[in-house]
């Protein structure tokens, strides 16, 4: 596909991190432009494809337009501007008082994704796309890699949409009540388990300090909206301990696949991983 060139200084700067940066269209404010690092641009052509076919599945996402690339050859995708959106975990970080109503409403989103069943072969399933980034991993061993290759594909078998990182920060909603799924580049199929590993790795196991610096909240305010999610999802009556251990073991799949991205091993999880995958000694 032959990208539109588009001059970078029609828009303005509007926010960035690691894995990109947005703008807003100078002469009309509608349109956000989110542009991505050359060492991601497969993130950038991932996400243009998948918010395509997500948006056109009918699951609530901004609405995508053209892929562009700027003079200097940075790949970016135009999408119609959400005007006065806030993620769950922003509007959790200013309004603790609505921690309730908040969980209750992130929950309700994930509901939805998790209930819809996408056409077969529209999107990876979360096993194949798991084990490519496994087998792509410079800090696991050959053997390391086939015992979890075996692993990811002993678990349990769904056609569910998958989000691919989900969590509070990937959710974002309006004043007059809309939802949208953002971040759309590893959206999948798969059973809602991986997504649940990511809420819970994001809200539960990252370190305070990551907490606080990612989404303004202290481990205390984190952990108790992963608890009303937890019973707003699964139902008030659920053992929020068993759904830790299920999450868990996604959670360190979650871990092991964000290895190669962000340039270093997790060490730390590597006895347990080995406890799951067969290996411990």
């Amino acid at each position: 596909m032959e990208e539109k060139i588009i001059n970078i200084q029609d828009y303005e700067l509007s926010g960035g991190g690691k894995f990109g940066e947005s703008y807003i269209k100078r002469d009309n404010p509608n349109i956000l432009l989110k542009l991505y690092p050359t060492e991601l641009e497969q993130m950038g052509l991932d996400e243009f494809d998948r918010a395509w076919k997500v948006y056109k599945t009918g699951l609530p996402c901004p609405e995508p337009g053209e892929l562009v690339r700027t003079s200097d050859g940075s790949l970016g995708i135009l999408f119609k501007r959400i005007i006065g959106k806030k993620s769950f975990a922003r509007a959790l970080s200013e309004r603790p008082e609505m921690l309730e109503k908040l969980a209750f409403e992130f929950a309700e989103t994930c509901k939805l994704l998790h209930s819809t069943t996408p056409a077969e072969g529209t999107f990876p399933t979360a096993k194949f796309q798991y084990t490519q980034e496994i087998m792509d991993d410079p800090f696991l061993t050959p053997e390391e890699k086939n015992a979890l290759e075996r692993f990811i594909y002993s678990l349990p078998d769904a056609s569910t949409a998958v989000h691919g990182d989900l969590h509070h920060g990937n959710i974002i909603f309006t004043e007059d009540g809309h939802k949208y799924l953002i971040d759309l580049s590893e959206f999948c199929t798969g059973t809602p388990w991986f997504d649940m590993g990511i809420i819970y790795r994001q809200t539960r196991q990252i370190p305070e300090e990551m907490e606080m610096e990612l989404y303004h909240m202290d481990k205390k305010l984190s952990t108790a909206f992963w608890n009303e999610f937890v019973r707003n999802y699964f139902g008030q009556d659920v053992s929020i301990k068993e759904v830790e251990e299920q999450a868990l073991v996604y959670a360190y799949l979650r871990i092991l696949v964000l290895e190669r991205l962000l340039g270093k091993p997790s060490l730390q999880i590597r006895p347990e991983v080995h406890k799951l995958i067969g290996l411990a000694p």
